[in-house]
């Protein structure tokens, strides 16, 4: 059975056993996450139901956030309506609950269908518009843990084919350099997916991130660690095979079996998997609902905290407007843990 035609038998489900209207909102709410996988290169018309993977269902959570702040916000969280972001989140956790429970047509666990339904009813809370959630800001103890699992040495047997041992060499590189350049340049997922090669700034060891026509492109800074890992990883692939110049090919690509020979951009939803993989592994899925955006959050709650000042953040993250960096400013709850541990506990 296709996406399309169990979001209708869900409607027709939820007409019968609820109302029309109710019907009519969830059928607003999954236009939304039908867009989302469109985007995802998941055409809802000709992908099955078991394709809704518990990371592909979290990763609605991300894109509409950003959906709604390009869309109907002008790049200003303070304008996303919370009542239409709650809607959204509760026709998509509704279709979940038909799909997982009453239909039994996608074959999730317990476990993985709790995760997610968690996941999407603390997305739908409302929340302060002038701070940042506690679930938004993963703590210094949750990024070590990431870059712990990450940074791990690969586990191969003696008699892996070169070739293999070779890729998942170069995809734990990439993952490294992946995780290293979020947290050191607060870039968006749809940034770092962007980057070629020929972005890549080597006076200063960051970047200039492109953008489509009508805005304005600027520039990320890597912290040493991040550019070494960039450069470790580039080094790897060994490019200069390729047909393409070098400056044209991504500076993250695929390593998956299929890509083959050829030098393959990552998707946003690739990253977005990458990063869940790596939190399931390191035991955070648990405590926290780890994405790239979260990343980002931290980046920039670190820099204010460092910095002290609103406008270079603002700068730092290429945001419009200071509204959006504003919200940064209530969030010092790594500064006051710090602090009350050095007062109490010194």
């Amino acid at each position: 059975m296709t996406i399309t035609e169990a979001i209708s038998r869900f409607l027709d489900h939820v007409r019968a056993s609820q109302s029309a209207g109710t019907a009519r909102t969830y059928a607003i709410g999954l236009r939304r996450f039908t867009a989302y996988l469109a985007s995802q290169s998941f055409p809802p018309d000709r992908s099955e139901v078991a394709t809704l993977t518990l990371p592909i269902a979290t990763g609605f959570i991300t894109w509409l956030y950003e959906y709604l702040l390009d869309s109907t916000a002008n790049g200003d969280p303070q304008k996303i309506s919370e009542a239409t972001k709650s809607t959204y989140f509760a026709a998509v956790s509704r279709f979940f609950a038909y799909l997982v429970i009453e239909a039994q047509l996608l074959p999730l666990t317990i476990d993985e269908y709790d995760t997610l339904r968690k996941a999407l009813a603390r997305a739908a809370r409302w929340k302060s518009r002038d701070e940042l959630s506690p679930d938004k800001l993963p703590t210094r103890e949750i990024v070590e843990e990431l870059l712990t699992e990450v940074r791990k040495p690969l586990d191969l047997p003696d008699k892996i084919a070169p070739g293999e041992r070779n890729r998942q060499n170069l995809t734990r590189l990439r993952n490294i350099a992946i995780v290293e350049a979020l947290l050191s340049s607060g870039m968006r997922v749809s940034e770092l997916v962007r980057l070629r090669r020929g972005h890549l700034l080597y006076d200063v060891k960051g970047a200039i991130v492109k953008y489509t026509k009508g805005k304005k492109e600027r520039e990320v800074l890597f912290s040493e660690g991040s550019w070494q890992a960039i450069q470790t990883y580039l080094r790897a692939r060994q490019d200069g095979a390729q047909q393409r110049a070098l400056a044209d090919l991504p500076v993250f690509a695929r390593h998956s079996r299929n890509a083959g020979d050829k030098v393959l951009p990552l998707s946003t939803r690739g990253v977005q998997n990458i990063l869940f993989e790596l939190a399931q592994q390191a035991d955070i899925l648990e405590k926290f609902h780890l994405t790239p955006h979260t990343l980002r959050h931290f980046f920039a709650t670190e820099f204010l905290s460092k910095t002290g000042n609103l406008a270079l953040t603002q700068y730092a993250l290429g945001h419009a407007s200071p509204n959006t960096t504003r919200i940064y400013a209530q969030t010092k709850r790594e500064d006051y843990r710090r602090a009350h541990k050095k007062v109490f506990d010194s």
